[in-house]
């Protein structure tokens, strides 16, 4: 199980290099200016975010105070970041992994991929969830492809992945300005 959850973080790393044409300088300046309007978006709730035990995590904030009251991460990875100057992190815990990418002198929260049952969204929903129970708990304002169905609010979007009427994937992620979402 965990080689295939360190293939799909590699996988995910190296997706975001594939648009190696794309103008570096035109990233890096949309980099440098999101960090005040999107760390003040995500403070200000009006994204999604994660909660485990009793820490909130919202998309496009600092991870320091977040990493530091979720305390001791089960494993780590770090890679060079294909988008913006620095390393990208992930730090695996119990149930999931939290992905962050660079910005100046601090790492921002990317994503949050849950990785088994023993966590849930705020509206419960957990992997295994029916597709019904996902658009009760969530609402029939997503856009769907193929078995994906996004959310999006403010600065971030919440994806499912339903394979057979069943949830296999649930990710929250960031909308970073000048990057493909």
């Amino acid at each position: 199980m965990k080689k295939l959850v360190l293939f799909l973080v590699a996988m995910f790393l190296l997706t975001g290099c594939s648009n190696a044409g794309e103008d570096k300088q035109g990233k890096e300046e949309a980099a440098g200016s999101l960090t005040n309007q999107t760390a003040e978006a995500s403070a200000n709730d009006k994204g999604f975010s994660f909660e485990y035990q009793g820490v909130k995590i919202p998309m496009n904030v600092d991870v320091a105070p977040i990493v530091e009251k979720l305390g001791k991460s089960v494993d780590y990875f770090e890679a060079a970041s294909c988008a913006f100057q620095g390393l990208d992190k992930i730090y695996y815990y119990n149930g999931f992994e939290l992905g962050t990418y660079p910005n100046g002198n601090k790492d921002y929260v990317s994503y949050v991929n849950l990785l088994d049952d023993s966590v849930t969204t705020a509206q419960g929903i957990y992997l295994g969830s029916t597709l019904d129970e996902v658009i009760s708990a969530y609402g029939s304002e997503y856009t769907a492809e193929g078995t994906s169905y996004v959310y999006r609010l403010g600065d971030s979007k919440l994806t499912f992945i339903i394979e057979e009427d069943a949830v296999t994937q649930i990710t929250y992620s960031a909308i970073v300005e000048g990057l493909n979402n």
